[in-house]
């Protein structure tokens, strides 16, 4: 089901994947589109799963993923804007819905599409929702726009970022298209290419120095990307480095960056699964804050301390 999302979508592939075979479900789930036209299915590729999970026989497994695909399975919910707005009516009716007992397995899930069109009245009934989680019960909340969502609903949701593009961003031209737009449209081929060696660089020093990073980050970072543009690049550059790392550990190939092998395969194995999830999600987090024109020195200080999470505490 997921399965066609493993190379485009390697993150989210094992955060998903991994949570269905440990067991290990969260109540709340909020996918964050970044973009990518292919949520809708993601989402119910993973609700497939959920529902799924235990059933053995694969004639009634696919009959089941069928009825769900027609809105036929009592036990999905799917919930979308009544106009531009999703109704407080409607998660009134959702929670009166659900407050039943499972009719035809033991989980039930409810998606709400959209979940950034919500009123504060709409959000509010919904936070009460994922503030008090019913055994069984899974929701899935997806949005284009995560800035629109009241923080205390993030908070209560595991955040799943889909990626921008397909992991196929492999050439300088690629990476020109994609990152470099606007009043860096301009930068020859040969200061793109320092700037990678820059985002390299800097996570090298994280990989090898840890905390100490923070020593050196005027030097690494901030004499470097200058401004919070590029600093919002630089910060993907770093994503894309660790998603290599990721395909590597998956015994891909195609990299982003093709001629950092010996640097990418060092980093795989100073990182598991997990810690190489966490510095994705950490990265990301700090691009959403770098938008917002929060601080940017202290915002740099925060990514390397977090993403230096072990090493800090232990100091």
């Amino acid at each position: 089901m997921l399965d066609i999302y493993k190379y485009e979508q390697p993150i989210l592939y094992n955060i998903l994947n991994n949570s269905i075979i440990n067991n290990k479900l969260s109540h709340a789930y909020l996918f964050d589109s970044n973009g990518n036209s292919d949520v809708y299915d993601i989402v119910l590729s993973f609700t497939k799963m959920i529902i799924t999970s235990n059933i053995t026989n694969e004639t009634e497994k696919n009959n089941i993923c069928m009825r769900i695909d027609d809105g036929n399975y009592v036990d999905v919910k799917v919930i979308e804007p009544d106009g531009m707005w999703i109704k407080k009516d409607q998660l009134l009716d959702l929670q009166s819905e659900f407050s039943k007992k499972s009719i035809e397995g033991s989980k039930k899930v409810y998606i709400i599409k959209s979940a950034d069109k919500m009123n504060i009245q709409t959000a509010n009934s919904i936070l009460k929702f994922l503030e008090e989680p019913i055994d069984e019960i899974i929701a899935i909340l997806v949005v284009d726009n995560i800035n629109l969502m009241l923080p205390t609903i993030i908070s209560r949701c595991q955040v799943i970022k889909l990626n921008k593009k397909p992991l196929s961003l492999d050439s300088i031209d690629n990476f020109s298209a994609y990152f470099f737009q606007s009043k860096y449209a301009l930068l020859t081929e040969t200061e793109k290419k320092e700037l990678m060696e820059s985002a390299v660089n800097f996570i090298h020093h994280i990989e090898n120095n840890g905390i100490d990073t923070l020593i050196y980050t005027k030097k690494l970072w901030h004499n470097i990307f200058k401004d919070r543009d590029l600093c919002i690049v630089a910060v993907n550059l770093c994503i894309y480095f660790y998603y290599d790392v990721v395909k590597y550990k998956c015994g891909l190939n195609n990299y982003f960056y093709g001629d950092k092998l010996s640097e990418i395969s060092f980093v795989s194995g100073n990182n598991d699964y997990d810690e190489l999830i966490k510095k994705i999600q950490i990265l990301d987090r700090t691009e959403n804050y770098l938008k917002r024109n929060l601080n940017i020195n202290l915002l740099i200080d925060k990514m390397i301390i977090d993403m230096c999470g072990d090493d800090y505490e232990d100091s």
